[in-house]
C-alpha cells in the first residue's frame, strides 16, 4: 500500500500531543499555504512540518520530498479534469456531461487547500514548478469547449462559439467558489455552489430547460 494514499493510514502522533484526521491533506494543506506566502523555493521541508505540526521524520512517513507535496497539490486541482477526460466522448447528453464537469470542478476549488486564484497566483509567480497547473487548465477549457460544441451539434444547445462559453463557465465557477470561501464552509454549502454554476451555465446553454433538471438529477444520484 502506498504511503501517499489518502485516507488509508491513521498519522504518527503530532507534536502537540493532538491525533490529526487526515495528516496526509494537512501536510498538503501547510505546504500551500507556505508556497504562497513565502515561494516554493524558500519553503524547506523542515517549515512544513512545522506549519502543519508534525515531526519532519513524521512528514517523510507521508511523502518522500518537497516536489512530492507540490505533486499531491496538483493532483488535487485534477479531479475536475479527469472527469471532463472521462464524458468528453461518453454517449450521454452533453447538457449531462457538462453539468457533471463544472459542479465537479466547483467542489474541487472549494475544498481545495487554496483559493483558486490564490493558487492561480503562485503558480503565475512560479511557473517553473507549476507548469502542469497551467497545462492542466487548458486542457480542462479544450475538453469543456468539446462538449459545448457536440451540444451545439446535436441540438441540445443554442448556437455559441464555445471557447468564449468556456470562458465564462469557468470565470463563474472560480468566483462562486471564492464567495464559497467567504463564508461559513460547509459540505451543503458547497454542493449548492456547486449546482448553482452547473445549472446556471448549462441553462443558458440548452433549449429545452427540463435537460437542467434532469442533469442536476443525475449528479444527485451518484
Amino acid at each position: 500500500m502506498s504511503k501517499q494514499t489518502a485516507g488509508q493510514r491513521v498519522g504518527r502522533p503530532r507534536r502537540s500531543g493532538i491525533a490529526g484526521g487526515a495528516p496526509r491533506e494537512e501536510i498538503v494543506a501547510a505546504a500551500a499555504r507556505l508556497f504562497a506566502e513565502i515561494g516554493y523555493a524558500d519553503t524547506t521541508v523542515s517549515a512544513i512540518a512545522r506549519e502543519a505540526g508534525l515531526g519532519q521524520s513524521s512528514l517523510y512517513y507521508w511523502f518522500a520530498n518537497k516536489e512530492a507535496i507540490l505533486q499531491a497539490l496538483i493532483d488535487k486541482n485534477r479531479e475536475s479534469l479527469e472527469t471532463a477526460r472521462q464524458l468528453v466522448d461518453d454517449p450521454a447528453d452533453a447538457a449531462a456531461r457538462l453539468y457533471r464537469i463544472i459542479y465537479d470542478d466547483v467542489v474541487q476549488m472549494c475544498s481545495a487547500p487554496l483559493d483558486f486564484y490564490e493558487l492561480e497566483r503562485v503558480s503565475r509567480a512560479q511557473p517553473e514548478e507549476f507548469a502542469d497547473f497551467f497545462a492542466d487548465y487548458r486542457e480542462l477549457e479544450t475538453l469543456m469547449a468539446r462538449v459545448i460544441e457536440q451540444g451545439v451539434a446535436a441540438g441540445e444547445f443554442v448556437a455559441v462559439e464555445p471557447g468564449p462559453a468556456t470562458t465564462a463557465a469557468l470565470s463563474l465557477s472560480e468566483g462562486l467558489q471564492y464567495r464559497f470561501r467567504q463564508g461559513e464552509a460547509g459540505a451543503e454549502r458547497m454542493r449548492e455552489f456547486a449546482h448553482l454554476s452547473a445549472s446556471t451555465t448549462v441553462g443558458a446553454l440548452v433549449r429545452d430547460r427540463e435537460r437542467v433538471a434532469a442533469a442536476r438529477a443525475g449528479v444527485e444520484s451518484v
